[in-house]
């Protein structure tokens, strides 16, 4: 195998539109749906609400952990336009071995991210066609451009990517400037494959379902309880399923096969962040069941310590980071024991 290829991020003017297969029902030829037709859907059912900026001896996870809904869905002329299609009735029988979520990162202005809202993003559907306002009343759309680095003429000397400090600068849209690689609309601003900051992400970007019972009924999720970012703003999550161990019909034997994109949070420094609340019922839930996750029985607000004379801002910040990450390292410990 080549290790040797370019991991920067690619500009959007050589981005391919996004797949318009991803879900749509897939004939299996192998694996456990082998003969059927299968639509696949993926619901966020807990979105992240706030991090903090991940560094070396501090890897807080976002919190709550973000939670993904898997659904299949048996289908009947699949591309007809009597199409119709009936949801797995038990997932025990369902083997989840292969079955796999990836994430993706993106940046979104801090103006759409609402401390007080849990509730996950809706999966409004993207209509290219309507990207542009629709009359001079209706609000600017607006997108990150394609964040700086270094490129030469020769690949081989193109440095790896590296993650902007800041947040770049949000550019209006207009009709001779439409980015070509538009993925997804959050309320006014539009998602761009080409802002991706994936490597970003530090931690479990891929996970395996786990089956739970979720609204009275056992369901799988993929639960990402380790995952931190590695800078601060705010940003939305996209989840894409895949199926190592099955393969489909058509070019392509292994395709995405679902994705959705999650609710706004975001990502604080140390000096500034707020604190956590108390877990979730859904976090307690999948605790329950073995998966790996963080637990807190009530809220936990920073201590906010004033600087002593001849001492620093930063080494105040300093000393409250260490006494934060070692007050959660004893937390995790206890919740572990107890398992």
């Amino acid at each position: 195998m080549d290790c040797s290829g370019d991991f920067r991020q690619i500009s959007g003017s050589h981005l391919k539109s996004q797949p318009k297969s991803i879900g749509v029902p897939v004939t299996f030829i192998t694996g456990k749906f082998a003969g059927c037709a299968v639509r696949t859907e993926l619901h966020e059912i807990q979105k992240a609400k706030l991090g903090r900026k991940y560094a070396k001896v501090d890897r807080r996870p976002l919190d709550p952990p973000p939670i993904v809904l898997l659904k299949y869905f048996i289908t009947k002329n699949a591309g007809a336009r009597d199409e119709s299609g009936t949801e797995v009735e038990d997932y025990q029988t369902i083997s989840n071995v292969g079955v796999m979520c990836s994430l993706d990162l993106f940046p979104v202005p801090g103006s759409l991210f609402d401390p007080d809202d849990t509730a996950p993003s809706p999966q409004l559907g993207f209509n290219p066609s309507c990207v542009l306002p629709s009359s001079s009343r209706e609000s600017e759309l607006t997108y990150y451009p394609l964040h700086p680095f270094n490129t030469t003429p020769n690949p081989a000397e193109v440095p790896p990517f590296q993650i902007p400090r800041r947040q770049p600068m949000l550019k209006t849209i207009t009709s001779e400037e439409l980015p070509n690689d538009v993925i997804h609309r959050l309320h006014n601003h539009l998602v761009t494959e080409s802002s991706k900051l994936t490597p970003a992400l530090v931690g479990e970007k891929f996970v395996e379902p786990v089956l739970v019972d979720y609204m009275g009924k056992p369901s799988l999720m993929f639960v990402f309880g380790d995952l931190a970012v590695q800078r601060e703003g705010t940003f939305i999550l996209r989840y894409r399923a895949f199926d190592i161990r099955s393969t489909v019909a058509g070019p392509d034997s292994y395709p995405i096969l679902a994705e959705c994109y999650g609710g706004p949070f975001r990502v604080y420094s140390t000096r500034d962040f707020p604190g956590l609340q108390a877990s979730t019922e859904l976090t307690k839930s999948v605790a329950r069941y073995g998966v790996r996750v963080t637990m807190r029985d009530s809220e936990r607000k920073p201590k906010r310590r004033s600087v002593q004379r001849g001492d620093s801002p930063n080494q105040s910040s300093d000393e409250e980071e260490s006494s934060e990450v070692n007050k959660g390292t004893t937390e995790e410990k206890g919740v572990n024991s107890t398992r």
